[in-house]
């Protein structure tokens, strides 16, 4: 009925008027065999029809994040003070603990088993220990240039697989 000329949008005729018979149905049903259209004619609306949650396909957010966080963080070592650095890695902590709370909220509102936690603490405790390695051996300029060529490479693969 929404795809009749008579009633352009949605699925309902407009109110006050009455819905049209429909005895081209009955006929139809004695005559000859179904369409195949009626046969694959939905019982369920679908926005009553439930949409089940699911899990993310691993710890890519999270890795993407810490590699995001060492590139910046590494990359403004050199120009800021170290209060600076130290804030950006109680900032980046407190990030990687609240994604950890919230993925166990997950888990446990949709009834799924427990994944392991050690990933995050990785990311977190990995993340600072590399700015700093790399702040101590590489220094911030190679850390901005070794950071725009990743994120070419990146782009690049980005934009190969579309």
């Amino acid at each position: 009925m929404s795809n009749s000329p008579q009633y352009p949008g949605g699925h309902l005729p407009p109110e006050g008027e009455p819905e049209p018979e429909r005895n081209t149905d009955d006929r139809r049903k004695q005559d000859e065999p179904p369409l195949d259209t009626e046969r694959f004619r939905r019982t369920t609306p679908a926005r009553l029809r439930p949409i089940p949650a699911r899990r993310s396909g691993g710890y890519w957010r999270l890795l993407a994040g810490a590699i995001t966080y060492v590139m910046v963080v590494g990359g403004m070592a050199d120009y800021t003070d170290l209060g600076a650095r130290v804030a950006a890695h109680v900032l980046f902590w407190s990030l990687i603990v609240l994604a950890m709370l919230l993925n166990a909220s997950r888990e446990r509102r949709h009834g799924w088993e427990r994944r392991p936690r050690w990933p995050y603490a990785v990311a977190a405790l990995g993340g600072a220990a590399l700015v700093e390695v790399l702040v101590l051996l590489v220094g911030s300029p190679l850390i901005v240039t070794g950071s725009l060529i990743l994120l070419g490479f990146v782009g690049f693969v980005l934009m190969l697989a579309g």
